[in-house]
C-alpha cells in the first residue's frame, strides 16, 4: 500500500519486526509442544487399534507440525526484512519532507513540492527523493504483505487436518468452521457483530472465542461476557509460552498467574481487552446486571501497566464496593512510565560537561538536549494521551452498548487520575460519550486543539485536586501540552478533597501535598474518595474549601 505523508507519520514499521519476533517464538511454542506430545506417546505402554491410531495421528500431526513451524520461522525472517527496510525508507522520507519544509517549501499529502514562488531546482529534487523513496515503500510493503498472506494460508491449510475445524451452527441453521466466522466477524461493524453473536448458541460462541481468543477478546461489538471467556484462554496460552521457553519464574510469567488467580471471594477475574506482548489489559471489577444503576472507567496515571494493574484494580474495587457498578480499570494503550526528572541531575551534569567545551552557547544547548533526552516518553510528553484517547472513545461507546441490552438507564461515569486525566480530557475532545467525568488531580483537560466535544450535551464535569499537589506545577505552566487547568476549566465543578479517615487518636489530616496526589485512592474513607463515590452513584457531592492555597504558578526551581 503507498501510505500519504500524514499515513507514513503514523506507520511504526517496528511493529512488524516485532510481529516477526512473535512468529518465531510461536514456531518455538509449536516446536516445544510437539516434541512434548510425542514423548508422552512414546512413554506409554498400550497396544491395541487405539494404540496404533493414536501413534498414526501423533505422526500426522508432527508432520504439519514441522511445516508450520519451517512457516513460522519464514514469516519471522520476511516480517524481520521488511521491517528493517520500511524503516529506512521511512526515515528518509520523512528526513526528506521535513528538510524542504523547514526551507520553507510545502508538502502534499501526496509528496508534491511547492515553493513561495513555484517550482525551482529544490522542489523538484526533493520531490524525486520523496516519490523515490514512496515508491521503494509501496513495493516492500506489496511484496511483503503479499508472501506473509501466502504463508499464513499455508499454515491454515497445515494447521486444519481433514476433519477440519470445530464447527459452529449459524443462525440460519447452516454450519461453518470457528476460524472462519472470526474472519468473518472481523468484517462486521461493532452492531452487526453483536446482533449475529446474540442469536447463537452458547457453545458455538464459546467454540468462537477458542478458535482466535486474541481476536475475540479484543473485538469491539463482542459481549463482555465473551470477550472475558476469550481473554482467559489467550492468558492461559501466554501463560504456557512462557513456561515453554523456559520463564516460568519471570516477571510475566508469576504477572500472567496472578491474572488467572481466583479473587478472594472465589470469583475469576475478568478481562475485557487483553495483549501479552504489548502489555494492554481491561480488567472488569464487579458485573453489568440488570439491577446495575451505575458504572465507572477508572484511567490511571503515569506508572501504570499490566505489571502493575493491581494498584489500581485495588482502588477499583473500593470503588465498585461503594457505588455498587462495576469499575472497569482501562489500560488499553501505553501509559508514561517516568515523571520526567528522573535523572535529569545527572543527564543536566553531562550534557553541560560537553556542552562547556563549545562555549557558553554549548553549555545552554547542552543542558537543552539533556531536559528533552529526560522528559521523551515522561508524563511530559502528550504522545501517549493522543494515541489511547482513540481507544478510550470506542471502549465507552462499547460500554454503552453493554449497558443498553444488560442494564437500560444506568449512568457511565468516566475518571482520569493524573496523565490518566490527560488521556479522558482528550478523549472528550474527540467525542467521548458519558453522563459524567471526573478529572482527578489531573494533568489538564486535552492534549488535542479545541474544546471538549462529550456526545453527551448534558454530561456533568468534575474535578478533584488537593492543595498543594505538585500536579497543580503542571497544571497552571503556560503551554501545558496536556491543555488547560481542570480545577478552573469552565463548567468544570471543583470538588473537596477534605481530610483522611480518623487516625488511630481519631484526628483526620488533610488531602494535601504530595500524598495528596493519589493517597485518596488508598483511602475509601477519605472525603476526596467518598465526592468520587457521590459523583458516581449520581449524588451531589460537597464543593472545594480552600483550606490553604494552590501551588499555583511558583515552580519548584
Amino acid at each position: 500500500m503507498r501510505p500519504t505523508i500524514p499515513e507514513l507519520r503514523q506507520w511504526r514499521p517496528a511493529a512488524i519486526s516485532a510481529a516477526g519476533a512473535a512468529a518465531q517464538a510461536a514456531s518455538d511454542l509449536v516446536d516445544a509442544a510437539t516434541r512434548r506430545i510425542v514423548r508422552a506417546v512414546d512413554a506409554t505402554t498400550w497396544s491395541g487399534v487405539t494404540a496404533v491410531a493414536a501413534e498414526r495421528f501423533v505422526d500426522d500431526t508432527d508432520v504439519r507440525a514441522r511445516q508450520i513451524r519451517r512457516m513460522l520461522v519464514e514469516i519471522a525472517e520476511e516480517a524481520a526484512r521488511a521491517g528493517a527496510d520500511l524503516a529506512r525508507a521511512r526515515a528518509v522520507v520523512l528526513g526528506e519532507v521535513d528538510g524542504v519544509i523547514a526551507d520553507g517549501y510545502a508538502v502534499t499529502d501526496d509528496g508534491h513540492v511547492t515553493g513561495r514562488d513555484g517550482p525551482d531546482e529544490r522542489s523538484r529534487t526533493a520531490e524525486v527523493r520523496i516519490r523515490n523513496g514512496m515508491n521503494v515503500i509501496d513495493a516492500v510493503d506489496e511484496h511483503c504483505g503479499a508472501r506473509i498472506d501466502e504463508l499464513v494460508a499455508a499454515i491454515l491449510g497445515a494447521a486444519i487436518p481433514a476433519g477440519g475445524a470445530a464447527e459452529v451452527t449459524l443462525p440460519d441453521g447452516s454450519t461453518a468452521d470457528a476460524d472462519r466466522v472470526v474472519t468473518a466477524l472481523t468484517r462486521m461493524t461493532p452492531s452487526t457483530r453483536r446482533e449475529f453473536l446474540s442469536r447463537l448458541a452458547e457453545e458455538d460462541r464459546l467454540r468462537i472465542a477458542a478458535a482466535d481468543p486474541g481476536v475475540v477478546g479484543n473485538l469491539d461489538g463482542i459481549d463482555f461476557e465473551l470477550r472475558s471467556a476469550a481473554n482467559d484462554l489467550a492468558i492461559r496460552a501466554a501463560l504456557e509460552t512462557e513456561r515453554l521457553a523456559g520463564r516460568a519464574d519471570g516477571v510475566r510469567a508469576r504477572r500472567l498467574e496472578d491474572l488467572l488467580r481466583l479473587l478472594a471471594d472465589g470469583r475469576r477475574r475478568r478481562f475485557i481487552a487483553f495483549d501479552n506482548a504489548r502489555g494492554h489489559v481491561i480488567e472488569m471489577v464487579g458485573e453489568v446486571r440488570a439491577d446495575t444503576r451505575n458504572a465507572a472507567v477508572l484511567v490511571p496515571g503515569t506508572g501504570s501497566g499490566l505489571d502493575t494493574i493491581d494498584q489500581s484494580v485495588a482502588a477499583a474495587t473500593e470503588l465498585a464496593h461503594a457505588t455498587g457498578g462495576p469499575v472497569f480499570v482501562y489500560l488499553d494503550g501505553d501509559l508514561p512510565q517516568t515523571m520526567g526528572y528522573e535523572g535529569l541531575d545527572d543527564a543536566l551534569g553531562a550534557g553541560a560537561l560537553a556542552g562547556s567545551l563549545a562555549g557558553p552557547l554549548g553549555h545552554a544547548l547542552g543542558a537543552a538536549a539533556a531536559v528533552a533526552e529526560s522528559l521523551d516518553g515522561s508524563a511530559a510528553d502528550p504522545r501517549f494521551a493522543r494515541e489511547m484517547a482513540p481507544g478510550l472513545v470506542g471502549f465507552a461507546a462499547e460500554l454503552d452498548a453493554e449497558i443498553a441490552e444488560r442494564a437500560p438507564g444506568a449512568a457511565v461515569t468516566v475518571i482520569g487520575h493524573s496523565y490518566g486525566g490527560s488521556v479522558v480530557g482528550s478523549a472528550e475532545q474527540l467525542g467521548l460519550r458519558a453522563d459524567r467525568v471526573v478529572y482527578a488531580s489531573s494533568a489538564g483537560t486535552g492534549v488535542f486543539d479545541g474544546p471538549w466535544r462529550n456526545a453527551n450535551p448534558a454530561v456533568e464535569r468534575y474535578s478533584l485536586t488537593a492543595p498543594g499537589d505538585p500536579i497543580q506545577w503542571v497544571q497552571a505552566l503556560s503551554g501545558n501540552p496536556h491543555g488547560d487547568d481542570p480545577d478552573s476549566a469552565p463548567g468544570v465543578f471543583r470538588m473537596d478533597t477534605g481530610f483522611h479517615a480518623p487516625g488511630a487518636d481519631g484526628s483526620r489530616s488533610p488531602v494535601a501535598g504530595v500524598d495528596g496526589h493519589g493517597d485518596y485512592w488508598r483511602d475509601p474513607d477519605s472525603d476526596a474518595f467518598r465526592n468520587i463515590v457521590r459523583v458516581v452513584v449520581g449524588e451531589r457531592p460537597t464543593g472545594y474549601i480552600e483550606r490553604q492555597p494552590d501551588i499555583g504558578l511558583r515552580l519548584p526551581w
